[in-house]
């Protein structure tokens, strides 16, 4: 079973749990939060991500001990989170964001859409390669932003999901 963290702002919880249920129909999807993350310390997640630098979360040792047993990690380059990734080397790591660095980044960006940019090859799940390019993606929600969204399409891109669309 696929088991996806989310580390976000309260503020876009909702939203980025609609859409990732939406889209992701056979995983299963967790906010992790300060108040519940010492109930999922037992649990191994396939993907963390990591959308908000809430630094007291992803400073605790129960989050290190959670990308531990984690085969992805996706995270904003434009932020920094205060995470220590050194002996982690299972781990793969995408990172989004304008950051001209970053795995994934945004080439175009219009009210209703979005012109994602894949930097370097990356890995799916089911170790199908995905190689740079630029995919749109359609009727973006206007609630989360640019960052957040190239967040999602980076999870969905490891899940292989080869049209992205939010409505």
């Amino acid at each position: 079973m696929s088991i996806v963290g989310i580390i976000c702002d309260v503020k876009y919880e909702t939203h980025i749990e609609q859409i990732l249920n939406k889209t992701l129909q056979n995983k299963t999807i967790f906010i992790l939060k300060e108040d519940n993350i010492q109930n999922f310390k037992n649990i191994s997640f396939e993907t963390i991500v990591i959308f908000s630098k809430n630094n007291t979360l992803t400073k605790s040792k129960i989050v290190r001990n959670l990308l531990e047993k984690a085969k992805y990690l996706i995270i904003d380059a434009d932020e920094r989170i205060g995470i220590d990734l050194k002996n982690l080397p299972s781990l793969k790591i995408i990172t989004y964001g304008f950051n001209s660095k970053s795995t994934i980044t945004a080439s175009s960006v219009t009210d209703e859409d979005l012109l994602i940019y894949v930097q370097r090859n990356i890995i799916s799940l089911n170790r199908k390669e995905i190689e740079p390019q630029e995919i749109l993606v359609k009727n973006i929600d206007p609630k989360l932003t640019t960052n957040i969204m190239m967040g999602i399409v980076s999870i969905l891109l490891i899940y292989c999901f080869p049209e992205i669309n939010f409505k």
